[in-house]
């Protein structure tokens, strides 16, 4: 008996109950077929007359199909390792970087302590649900921070462009820990915020159970070394400083930590600026965009409610894209500063909501924000200033917003079109002025030409700004995994600048660990 993979086939009716279909498909039959599993799944919508799913399957069988090849089963988890004992190493973030690297190295028996500047899964949703009902911001407890990190109240999105093959460990664990089935095998899986939260909070309980340790609202301000390896992390809790000793220091601080990047840099770590994206979050009604992708299955398929989006548009100096797409979902206040507009998007599982969000964002680089180290930093910070300067005489934390059709013209919003989801409230305001010419003008450019690939994607909906956050403004060097300037960090995920996303920052946590469980092992074979 040996594992084949089909080649993709249109499918047509329930994708889990295909044997016939299947066996007629590889030329078999179906008694020939002794497991029949679903591998991929996507819709095909491209011809709205004819929508339909399309699918590859994992057939068991003794006899050699047409239109498959050989398929071997991947490792649901990485291999054994030895135990190392009082080999300490901190891990700073638990966004899915830093859990996945303790993770591993827990499971390992390196004695790991996970150190958050948020709280835990509680304690962080407490605090959002308190900013977005009026109260004050946490700064160290908030979207942005907090166990799971930033992509926790987000989409929960599961799509990548890596081809590691520690994805499928990524999404396996994910399975384990309480993440919905389906992820395994949908060609754009996600989990949900309302899974999601769940889900980290199991991971954190699993690396509790093998040993390993975490330290809530306690930030990383300061390390000391000698010679450039650091022996200690300088730690703060309730306003005072300690520290801890540590033999590695992984740091997966995530993109919003800019007092951790500032601190870093002036210890003379090997740092550098990084292009970046920044624009407005763009919002329709769900059922708009799912009627402009799938027709009239948008209202009565139970698989076609809330139907998704890429776009994208060139220009000679600039580029303008959509971003963390959210069907059936809610824009909402992402700052972590005082003084500051972010928005991002997040949804649940079911993608009900009534309206659907996703960024429309333009490459930036350091012909637009400065040569120097921080200068990223420092333009997404102004950026969201004025944001919060343009809204503050109506409400501390609004945003503000422009029709579509009035940001085309240049003029200020009467009335919007939708009722716009973002908690805080939205405030008019003429972004083609206020905004940089070279963010605006280009989505100006950019949105005509999305309204022909959805039709009149460019005559309906609300534009939230500033969406600021998309990735890291810096990269923290290293080689081998390892920080060129301290031999036993290991700058990891998004905030170094390694990844995007969920999955690949995941990943990353992995690498992370298996770099620093190498580096151990090495260290045991030289005894």
């Amino acid at each position: 008996m040996k594992w084949y993979l089909t080649n993709s086939m249109a499918v047509e009716i329930n994708c889990a109950d295909v044997i016939e279909v299947v066996a007629r498909f590889v030329g078999l039959k179906v008694t020939d077929i002794k497991q029949c599993q679903l591998h991929r799944q996507s819709v095909d919508a491209r011809n709205k007359h004819h929508i339909y799913y399309n699918c590859s399957y994992r057939i068991l069988t003794a006899k050699t199909p047409v239109n498959a090849k050989p398929y071997t089963q991947p490792v649901d988890w990485l291999r054994d390792v030895e135990p190392w004992q009082n080999k300490k190493v901190v891990v700073v973030g638990s966004g899915p970087c830093g859990l996945f690297c303790a993770r591993y190295l827990a499971s390992a028996g390196a004695d790991v302590t996970v150190v958050e500047r948020g709280g835990d899964i509680n304690s962080r949703t407490q605090a959002v649900a308190n900013f977005n009902n009026g109260g004050q911001l946490d700064f160290d407890n908030n979207i942005q921070f907090g166990l799971g990190g930033a992509g926790t109240y987000s989409d929960g999105k599961l799509t990548t462009g890596i081809t590691s093959p520690f994805v499928h460990t990524v999404f396996t664990e994910f399975v384990r820990q309480g993440a919905p089935q389906d992820i395994m095998t949908s060609n754009l899986p996600h989990i949900g915020t309302d899974y999601l939260v769940k889900v980290v909070d199991n991971m954190k309980n699993a690396v509790i159970n093998d040993g390993g340790k975490f330290m809530f609202h306690t930030k990383l301000v300061d390390v000391v070394g000698v010679d450039g390896v650091v022996t200690q992390a300088v730690l703060q809790s309730e306003g005072k400083k300690f520290s801890i000793d540590c033999d590695y220091l992984a740091l997966a601080i995530g993109h919003s930590a800019r007092d951790t990047f500032e601190m870093l840099y002036n210890r003379g770590f090997e740092m550098t600026s990084k292009p970046f994206a920044v624009g407005l979050r763009v919002e329709h009604t769900r059922q708009f965009i799912s009627t402009a992708q799938y027709g009239k299955l948008a209202l009565t398929h139970r698989d076609f409610q809330s139907a998704s989006y890429k776009l994208t548009a060139n220009f000679a100096d600039k580029s303008c894209y959509s971003f963390c797409m959210c069907p059936g979902g809610n824009v909402v206040c992402a700052t972590s500063e005082p003084h500051g507009v972010v928005v991002n998007g997040m949804s649940n599982y079911d993608r009900m909501g009534d309206n659907s969000n996703s960024a429309l964002v333009v490459n930036v680089n350091s012909d637009d924000f400065g040569n120097g180290v921080l200068d990223g930093v420092r333009f997404q910070q102004q950026l969201e200033r004025l944001c919060y300067d343009l809204t503050k005489q109506q409400g501390e934390y609004k945003a503000p917003a422009q029709n579509v059709t009035d940001f085309l013209k240049g003029v200020t919003t009467t009335q919007f079109d939708i009722e716009p989801t973002y908690a805080r409230g939205v405030v008019s305001v003429n972004l083609r002025k206020q905004l940089p010419a070279f963010i605006t003008e280009t989505i100006a450019k950019a949105l005509p030409l999305f309204g022909q690939k959805i039709k009149g994607f460019d005559k309906c909906g609300v534009l939230t700004a500033v969406e600021s956050r998309t990735s890291s403004p810096v990269r923290i060097i290293r080689k081998d995994m390892f920080s060129t300037t301290h031999a036993n960090v290991v700058p990891c995920g998004e905030g170094c600048g390694y990844s995007g996303g969920i999955v690949s920052s995941a990943v990353e946590g992995l690498k992370s660990a298996l770099a620093i469980c190498n580096r151990l092992q090495q260290a045991v074979d030289k005894r």
